[in-house]
């Protein structure tokens, strides 16, 4: 199937995806006020891991666009989330994160809340102290899946299950919950939020921006599965891309897979060392075996979570879009997700990026709660080259969506997915005539 094949597509799909946009999308002030106004403010978001707020008084500060939402958990172990604003006069209560809360005490006047978002009266006979009333915190939409904490600021939203519709069912197998993230890393990048996300949900830019992924990654034969309004593909690991017409040696393979997918292996993370010469390669078998086998083994350190998966599962890419904007590559035994946060204008955003790694159950590090840090230009060389180039190249995309020539975005097939979250862009705005996707 090739990657422009489409299926489990929602109505939408029947009449084909979109395939033109329009590029002031990625420009406008009116659309990104658009989007501030309706899309933020009523769609189910990941805010942080249930790890940031493990324990009673821990806090954690989510910020999308000019929205402040504060995630807590109250002296009995409950989650809540609330507007991040005293119901006096406005002042923002907390900032960042932190721990060992006993109660939300405003700066400004000293109003002060419970952890479950009611208001302390300044006596005892208060009428209204640790009860519901018009002083309360404004409440935010809370709930958790796979190990994330969800917000969404619409009270009257539909269930994050149903947002999420098949993904949990398709993702039980990875076993999310049991996974640890030790940091939280944030680039700012000046591009829009949804050229992030554009770049990070279609194959198509690999051979162009990435040419040394197609010793190890097929990315032309990587099928495209529409939901309602999520994505999802699946890339096979550890065979060469078509495009490189059968020239790519078992060594280069094994170069390349070691140093975008080392840590697979049980080798470091963006590992600079050389990989060294490729472990033999049993007759009848490929390279991909072979790297299969030393997946299994590294996996079998963790557990027997995945030891009866065929090897589709255990070495390929299977990588969701989960509307609006994050972006999950899932291995088993590990997966990243990249989330796009709106900066202060159109041309600027943030990206999140976290690793998340299965331990082993003994493991003293699991389950750590993730620091935050907001990396510097010449921390993000530690990542890898991949997302290097990436981070170099969609600046030079923003810079080219504001000339004056370009007024519409063409797709080929295999972006289907950026069609798709377009689609349901429109869905939530309800856009002005002339910023409607065309028919």
């Amino acid at each position: 199937m090739s990657s422009g094949a489409a299926t489990k597509g929602s109505p939408s799909s029947k009449r084909g995806v979109a395939r033109r946009i329009p590029a002031s999308r990625y420009t406008s002030r009116s659309w990104q006020d658009l989007e501030s106004e309706r899309l933020w403010t009523r769609v189910w978001q990941i805010a942080c891991t249930e790890d940031c707020v493990a324990d009673p008084g821990d806090y954690w500060e989510y910020e999308i666009g000019p929205l402040s939402i504060l995630i807590l958990r109250d002296e009995e172990g409950a989650l809540h989330a609330f507007q991040n604003v005293c119901r006096h006069r406005g002042n923002q209560l907390l900032e960042g994160s932190g721990r060992g809360l006993t109660e939300v005490r405003c700066r400004y006047h000293q109003w002060c809340y419970d952890l479950k978002g009611h208001l302390r009266g300044k006596s005892r006979n208060d009428e209204l102290a640790g009860r519901p009333g018009p002083v309360s915190l404004l409440p935010v939409s809370l709930d958790t899946w796979g190990g994330f904490v969800f917000v969404n600021p619409d009270p009257d939203c539909e269930p994050l299950d149903e947002f999420l519709e098949v993904l949990p069912r398709e993702l039980a197998w990875l076993g999310m919950k049991d996974f640890s993230c030790s940091q939280f890393m944030t680039v700012p990048i000046a591009c829009n939020w949804k050229v992030v996300v554009d770049a990070f949900i279609e194959t198509y830019h690999l051979h162009a921006v990435h040419p040394q992924m197609l010793a190890i990654a097929d990315d032309v034969n990587t099928p495209i599965t529409l939901y309602d309004k999520h994505t999802m593909f699946m890339q096979p690991y550890g065979v060469a891309s078509p495009r490189r017409g059968g020239d790519v040696s078992n060594q280069e393979i094994w170069e390349e897979f070691v140093r975008n997918l080392g840590h697979r292996l049980g080798l470091p993370f963006a590992s600079a060392e050389e990989p060294g010469p490729h472990p033999p390669v049993p007759e009848g078998k490929t390279i991909r075996d072979v790297l299969v086998s030393q997946i299994r083994d590294h996996l079998a350190t963790l557990g027997s979570r995945y030891e009866d998966l065929d090897d589709t599962w255990i070495i390929d890419d299977f990588h969701y879009h989960i509307f609006p904007n994050a972006v999950f590559n899932v291995f088993a035994g590990w997966y990243g997700l990249i989330r796009a946060r709106p900066g202060p204008t159109p041309d600027e955003s943030f990206i999140d990026m976290w690793n998340f790694d299965l331990l082993a159950a003994d493991d003293p590090d699991r389950h750590p709660r993730p620091e935050e840090k907001f990396l510097r230009p010449e921390e993000v060389r530690a990542l890898g080259p991949v997302l290097l180039q990436d981070l170099d190249l969609l600046p030079n995309v923003q810079k080219g969506l504001q000339q004056p020539g370009i007024d519409t975005l063409r797709l080929v097939p295999a972006e289907a997915r950026i069609g798709r979250m377009h689609e349901i862009l429109d869905r939530y705005l309800s856009p002005p005539a002339d910023q409607r996707l065309p028919d």
